[in-house]
């Protein structure tokens, strides 16, 4: 299956005389912060739980929104869901709604009237069975150069043993979705991918810390590929474009996280540099600052394992509480700096020496150079 999907969340009408409330003081926002802030979702999707009989809202924060819901009617082709509880996450909510039945492909919701009362119709995510069973990877990416994506999946099948690949494409303006799916279906050895069109607002980054309370975006969308396909995938690898899995001994961070008691693993970063500045890729970062400029830890986690009942986050399950037992030694990933879009900062300029590495040489070229 190598697939396209547009994900059709529910969000308040523009006209609408509630929206969401800005959670950073004014005196912390970047400029251009309103632009970026999700105002009017509702919810991201709604994933059936058969043996719950529910339905699972995957929401960023409601706060002041959570009355626009509970109030709401919703209703499938089983008649009305009752709204249950709310399960608040750090960057992300989760709205659990009782169902008669099965509540089939859509469901039917009309606002209070106090939101305006607009009647709104919102998918229910389909029922995808693929990656059960298979080594996943999960991302997001916008305006990514196609060359740095299929790289990216190519080492990961070639050095890792993935198998499936779940692409979050947050509005990408150079291309079509269909495009990257297409990318993906020709890399070789790959057995599945989705693409995910999702054309909604990623959020601000605050200019002091707590900087990133207002990205709820890929925080949401993990939890929501979590709750949707990946229950039963065999264990699920969760990076970025710019960032590669490497294993120094025989074992997969796959394989690392299936050996684990916890079935979990971290992997510490490292960034790498590319001595060119003419369209790099991957392979071209073979540099290393001096000193090693580490960087926070990526994850993989088994979802049938001890842990697989918590919600994902972009540096780990949980609240992280886990992530320094659970690091591997023989884990690790390479931060490729100059696979950037400078979306969220300049990563061109060099603040230290660097000197080339021939441990990543060697490990690059055997996966993406002339020994792949």
């Amino acid at each position: 299956m190598f697939d396209t999907l547009t994900l059709q969340a529910l969000r308040l009408p523009k006209d609408s005389p509630v929206r969401r409330a800005r959670l950073t003081p004014p005196a912390q926002r970047a400029p251009g912060s309103d632009e970026a802030f999700d105002f009017r979702t509702l919810a991201y999707g709604a994933v059936w739980v058969p043996e719950r009989r529910a339905v699972i809202l995957v929401c960023p924060p409601l706060r002041e929104l959570e009355p626009v819901l509970r109030h709401a009617r919703i209703a499938g082709t089983a008649g009305a869901l009752s709204v249950g509880r709310l399960v608040r996450y750090r960057r992300w909510d989760a709205l659990w709604c009782r169902a008669a039945g099965d509540p089939g492909p859509e469901l039917d919701v009309t606002l209070p009237a106090e939101a305006g009362g607009a009647r709104l119709r919102m998918p229910v995510m389909p029922r995808i069975g693929v990656f059960d069973r298979l080594r996943c990877l999960v991302t997001k990416s916008k305006d990514n150069e196609l060359d740095w994506i299929a790289d990216w999946a190519a080492h990961h099948v070639r050095a890792q043993g993935t198998e499936a690949i779940i692409l979050f494409d947050n509005g990408s303006t150079r291309y079509a979705p269909a495009v990257v799916t297409e990318s993906l279906a020709a890399v070789p050895g790959l057995k599945a991918a989705l693409v995910v069109s999702a054309d909604l607002p990623f959020g601000p980054t605050a200019k002091t810390v707590p900087k990133n309370r207002e990205l709820f975006f890929q925080s949401a969308t993990l939890n929501l590929a979590r709750l949707w396909l990946l229950r039963r995938a065999a264990a699920v690898a969760v990076n970025d474009v710019d960032e590669l899995f490497v294993s120094r001994g025989a074992r997969t961070i796959y394989e690392a996280a299936a050996q684990s008691w916890l079935g979990y693993v971290t992997a510490p970063g490292i960034w790498r540099h590319a001595a060119t500045g003419q369209a790099p890729r991957h392979v071209d970062h073979q540099w290393a600052f001096v000193p090693e400029k580490p960087c926070t830890e990526k994850y993989c986690v088994r979802p049938g394992g001890p842990l697989g009942g918590l919600a994902w986050d972009v540096h780990g399950v949980g609240r992280y509480q886990f992530n320094r037992v659970a690091q591997a030694r023989d884990q690790r990933f390479l931060h490729c700096r100059a696979i950037s879009t400078g979306w969220k900062y300049d990563r061109s300029r060099r603040d230290r020496p660097v000197e080339h590495c021939p441990e990543t040489r060697s490990i690059l070229m055997q996966t993406l150079g002339e020994g792949a």
